[in-house]
């Protein structure tokens, strides 16, 4: 699989299609605690419309550690070496709950390469001083016993209808993400706890993303974001497209169908 030298290590990343030159090629970034795979589950839909990327973050899957803070500046620095390295002109990009948090900090640093953006399952507002407490405890039971926390941690990605029904999905990924290194976990804690709050992008659109090419993605039952205050801001004069789970953070997993047809319907309506 292949890799781009990125800050004295490697960045690993999939490419489905044709790179050079692809117009609109959709790249997909996972969330904490997740990898590129993900996504493989409902990829073959994408398939058939274009080029796809898929991108490890740094700390996750096959992508190492750089430090002890992942911010989501140098997680979007990351994924835009791999698209320079590719030679990739505008892209879509869609990035689930960190996925998403790093989609915001490319959308600020990188606008002109952007074709459209999707919040899946994600949000565009900074952790809450409530949130930030819980980010430490996190970290402190991560340097306790990553693997517990870990255990504990995936099931409650998904709400309760859900996770009563996908149990094997649930274990695959508590296994996928045991594989990640203490130091990957903690730095990406980190990252998103100083993350900013970017909110005005949904209402103060840069000009090189038009204002109908940011979708929301979200779930009435998610467990992370939640959706009361998704309410609030989906509705923002730069979101031109809303799909809304009856499931939660897990929408790939709990609505997969759904998920995928829209993301399908969104991609379609930008190219």
């Amino acid at each position: 699989m292949p890799n781009i030298y990125f800050h004295g290590s490697t960045v690993h990343y999939e490419f489905r299609g044709t790179p050079e030159g692809s117009r609109g090629a959709l790249v997909l970034l996972h969330g904490f605690l997740e990898d590129s795979r993900m996504w493989h589950s409902i990829l073959p839909q994408f398939q058939s419309k274009g080029p796809v990327l898929l991108i490890d973050l740094p700390g996750h899957g096959k992508t190492p550690s750089f430090g002890y803070e992942h911010t989501m500046e140098f997680m979007a620095d990351a994924v835009h070496a791999v698209i320079e390295s590719l030679k990739m002109q505008e892209i879509v990009l869609l990035g689930h709950s960190m996925g998403g948090y790093v989609g915001l900090a490319f959308t600020e640093l990188y606008p002109e390469l952007l074709g459209g953006l999707g919040l899946f399952f994600s949000s565009p507002h900074a952790d809450s001083l409530a949130r930030q407490e819980m980010r430490d405890r996190a970290a402190a039971l991560v340097k306790q016993n990553k693997n517990a926390f870990i255990r504990a941690a995936i099931p409650q990605l998904f709400d309760e209808e859900s996770r009563a029904l996908y149990k094997a999905e649930i274990r695959q990924q508590i296994q996928y993400s045991l594989e990640m290194e203490t130091q990957g976990v903690l730095a990406a804690i980190m990252g998103m706890k100083v993350r900013e709050d970017r909110s005005k992008l949904l209402h103060v659109v840069p000009e090189e993303l038009a204002p109908n090419k940011i979708a929301v993605f979200a779930g009435e039952q998610d467990t992370v974001i939640d959706y009361a205050l998704v309410k609030e801001w989906r509705d923002a004069p730069g979101v031109g497209f809303t799909h809304t789970s009856t499931h939660g953070h897990m929408g790939h997993i709990s609505d997969a169908e759904g998920c995928a047809k829209a993301i399908l319907d969104w991609w379609n309506s930008l190219y």
